[in-house]
């Protein structure tokens, strides 16, 4: 993309995109997303009366594992957020922000294999309560257009099927 001033840029800005649409890759990609831990709850729920067999536990922990590198990715996203087109102002409360969901996703897995249902709960309300941020961050005109309408209901559903499988662990 060109500038005023004749220099290339290495991004167009995030604000010249399709607010109708999300994109098909990222709502593809980010549906996906939910794969690991929809499989994982049918395993556990598929193993019937032997739930506490070694595959349906270590499937479950994984997916919860999963659940929490997803919320860490999310920290991630937001640094990367930040770093590109936060204000001076906002640079350090977004970087704050960003780096709890990799602390939080380090107790949840420390949590996870001897507290299932403790772990699940903590870590599907970070991730439920993350489109907080991502509204802020929307509302500042740092992400595109369409960011909630593809973060929110990937929070939604990835908290509630982290929630369920926490439990089907418990």
């Amino acid at each position: 993309m060109m500038t005023a001033s004749g220099k290339g840029t290495a991004m167009s800005d995030v604000r010249d995109a399709d607010t109708a649409r999300v994109p098909t890759a990222a709502a593809v990609l980010g549906a996906a997303g939910l794969l690991p831990l929809i499989l994982a709850l049918f395993v556990r729920l598929a193993g019937g009366v032997y739930p506490d067999t070694p595959i349906p536990i270590v499937i479950g922990g994984l997916a919860l594992s999963y659940a929490a590198l997803i919320l860490s990715f999310l920290g991630g996203i937001w640094w990367g957020v930040a770093s590109a087109r936060a204000t001076p102002d906002q640079l350090s409360r977004l970087m704050g922000i960003a780096v709890l969901p990799p602390l939080i996703a380090l107790i949840v897995v420390g949590l996870a294999w001897n507290f299932p249902a403790s772990a699940s709960t903590l870590l599907a309300a970070a991730i439920a309560l993350s489109p907080l941020v991502d509204r802020y961050l929307a509302q500042r005109g740092l992400v595109p257009a369409w960011w909630m309408k593809l973060r929110l209901p990937l929070s939604l559903a990835l908290g509630a099927l982290t929630l369920g499988l926490g439990f089907s662990l418990a």
